[in-house]
């Protein structure tokens, strides 16, 4: 295990400002904040070029249904880049984190999933940013089914569909931030998950 990556786990932010919008996204970050301004900009035409080249490694790795709602989310606007003074980026990277987008939402009607700079800009491999992705897409069906996510949410669809996807150790800080959420959001409710081999080694290593 990358040894940075085990020293310095992802941590959960949590701050309430007062607003009825409630975020979570990779790299635990979950707030609330008032509407004062447009969550994010539209997407540029390389940054689309992006997301599809996500969506079709999703379709190609049998995961259709996550490829039809990130095609959908883009048509819709949905899928969108932060705002250069993004303060809630900001405020995670502050903290230590390395988030990578958040998903923000009013109830049961999602208005917006916000990518970092670093997810266009860093050299992710495809594996990476299709898990990102549907990590986000975990959130806002959550939002969507009950009008509320937390990272259990994220955590545990970016897991459950990380075999598919291929993601593996060699995928760098997305796998080991996926492990961590698991182990850190998705085992204290659901033991099973402790039991997965991956899991399990990581915990296990996280002891030692």
């Amino acid at each position: 295990m990358n040894d940075v990556l085990k020293s310095k786990r992802s941590r959960g932010i949590f701050l309430s400002l007062g607003g009825i919008i409630v975020i979570a996204g990779i790299g635990a970050v979950a707030i609330k904040f008032k509407r004062s301004q447009p969550p994010g900009q539209p997407l540029s035409a390389d940054e689309r070029k992006v997301v599809d080249s996500s969506a079709a490694y999703m379709n190609d790795h049998g995961l259709k249904h996550f490829a039809t709602l990130a095609e959908q989310l883009e048509n819709s606007g949905i899928w969108m880049r932060a705002l250069p003074d993004d303060r809630y980026l900001r405020g995670a990277e502050q903290n230590g984190d390395t988030p990578y987008a958040y998903t923000l939402s009013s109830g049961k009607h999602p208005s917006g999933i916000v990518f970092a700079p670093r997810f266009f800009t860093e050299s992710l491999s495809d594996a990476s940013r299709a898990s990102l992705m549907i990590h986000e897409m975990g959130h806002y069906e959550a939002y969507v089914a009950t009008g509320k996510s937390d990272e259990y949410d994220g955590y545990k669809t970016q897991y459950d569909a990380s075999t598919k996807l291929k993601l593996t150790e060699t995928d760098g800080i997305t796998y080991f931030m996926m492990l961590d959420g698991v182990e850190q959001y998705v085992v204290p409710r659901d033991a099973t998950y402790a039991l997965k081999p991956n899991v399990k080694e990581y915990i296990e290593q996280n002891k030692q």
